[in-house]
């Protein structure tokens, strides 16, 4: 028989999402994130996204080959923990569900509802903007949209904090038990802005100094799978939130430059703090 040395073994978690060539975002930061959290994750690609400097493309896997990926999980590990990231397409909502509805509905289940990458495609996006509210946030742990994603779900402007605070108010009656909207930089204020709604319908404002750099990318995906590290350690969801928002403050500010204009969160800047 096999055997390790390590006296015990480290959470398992899933990350269903795409893959980044740049590794800021999708599921090289929720990896990067999970180690920094002493998790063991495992992946089901969705997607391989290629940033040109003129060309954005997500080139989607199969609906097949995802469903194949997610038996393959399924086949061999307990999963203390799920993370939805970017779903491209309709079919591959259609076969998540489908794994979800056979899991076991305690652990935390995390849902990015990446939709800002989908703008082009009207018909396709209103069909998943109606999986993600009828079907896959009733299912949720904590949703964390940020502001244009809020938007995009409720069909409102975010202009303001108290348009910050309806629209995760208007996210929390899908049935998701707890809900976090991300203002971050995009009211126009010194603070970095999320209004959390918790499962006793608790609102918490989180706040932290803008940082004065680029370095962002990833920072949502970083967040996210932050957030689920700590659920899975059995923290509250205002301390994994809050705990997640430090996590992401102090990659941004370390952050690994692409170019001049733009860098990616560098988790591991967390070890030095």
């Amino acid at each position: 028989m096999m055997q390790n040395k390590i006296k015990e073994q480290p959470p398992v978690v899933l990350t269903i999402a795409g893959s980044d060539s740049l590794s800021g975002g999708g599921l090289q930061a929720d990896l990067a994130t999970f180690n920094e959290y002493n998790l063991f994750g495992l992946t089901a690609i969705t997607s391989i996204v290629t940033v040109l400097p003129e060309i954005f493309e997500i080139h989607a896997e199969s609906a097949k080959l995802l469903a194949d990926q997610l038996a393959s999980v399924q086949a061999h590990f307990t999963l203390a923990g799920i993370k939805l990231g970017l779903i491209p397409n309709l079919e591959q909502m259609i076969v998540i569900l489908q794994f979800l509805n056979q899991l076991d509905r305690n652990i935390p289940l995390v849902v990015d509802p990446v939709l800002v990458f989908k703008e082009d495609h009207a018909p396709e996006l209103d069909a998943i903007k109606k999986v993600y509210l009828e079907n896959v946030f009733p299912l949720a742990t904590i949703i964390t949209p940020n502001l244009v994603e809020s938007e995009l779900l409720t069909n409102q402007p975010i202009k303001t904090l108290d348009d910050l605070i309806q629209s995760a108010q208007i996210l929390k009656q899908t049935g998701a038990k707890n809900v976090i909207v991300k203002g971050g930089r995009r009211l126009g204020k010194q603070e970095a802005v999320d209004v959390l709604i918790m499962e006793n319908n608790e609102l918490e404002i989180l706040s932290n100094p803008i940082i004065q750099n680029n370095f962002n990318n990833g920072a949502g995906c970083t967040f996210s799978a932050a957030i689920l590290s700590g659920l899975v350690q059995n923290a509250t969801v205002l301390s994994a939130t809050q705990q997640a928002k430090t996590f992401v403050q102090h990659g941004i500010e370390n952050g690994i430059a692409i170019n001049q204009n733009l860098g990616n969160v560098w988790q591991g800047a967390n070890r030095d703090v």
